[in-house]
């Protein structure tokens, strides 16, 4: 880990990691653990701490904007928004949260998901760290739970089908969802050339 940071920090990254405070991603769980983490006003600072140092590990850096962003209002104004959606794309690209759940059905049922809604609050600041994700053919198709799981999987969404949906949203621009993969791919090549790049 990083020598910069404090070793308060270096330890409460790799707590976090290790999910010593509970299992993420797992609801109710998650807000239990959330509420763990916080509990202590000693953490407050070194998820700040956490999040903001580029070479700590992306996952602990997630996991401590994970719990800021629920619970320190005021936690985007001492970041870097273009560090912030670059922590989330790394957790978009790793399954940092084991499920796709967390991402969202997107297109038609319009679902950000409680962790991809991040990328809309960070707005424009997020476009850069999405737009490699285009490229990214990779599967994501590991939705849990009954229903959810049955529609999610469903659609056998990439990585990029996730980039292509969050940068539209950021940027107004209308996208359509298509069973195809060769059409869904000229809809994000269209998508592509309406944001120049």
């Amino acid at each position: 880990m990083n020598s910069n940071a404090t070793s308060e920090a270096q330890l409460l990254a790799r707590r976090l990691i290790a999910r010593e405070f509970g299992a993420f991603f797992e609801y109710p769980q998650h807000d239990r653990t959330v509420d763990a983490v916080w509990a202590d006003p000693k953490n407050h600072g070194l998820l700040a701490e956490i999040a903001r140092t580029p070479t700590m590990p992306a996952e602990a850096r997630f996991l401590a904007c994970e719990v800021l962003f629920r619970k320190d209002i005021l936690f985007l104004q001492g970041q870097d928004r273009k560090q912030i959606a670059a922590v989330y794309a790394q957790a978009l690209v790793h399954d940092y949260t084991g499920a796709a759940n967390s991402w969202g059905l997107l297109y038609e049922h319009r679902d950000e998901g409680p962790v991809g809604i991040v990328f809309l609050q960070l707005g424009n600041s997020a476009v850069d760290a999405l737009v490699p994700l285009l490229d990214d053919a990779s599967r994501r198709t590991n939705y849990v739970g009954s229903i959810e799981a049955t529609v999610g999987n469903g659609y056998q969404y990439r990585i990029k089908d996730f980039a292509a949906y969050y940068l539209a949203r950021i940027k107004g621009i209308p996208i359509a969802f298509h069973r195809d993969f060769a059409e869904r791919d000229a809809e994000i090549d269209r998508l592509r050339q309406q944001l120049g790049r």
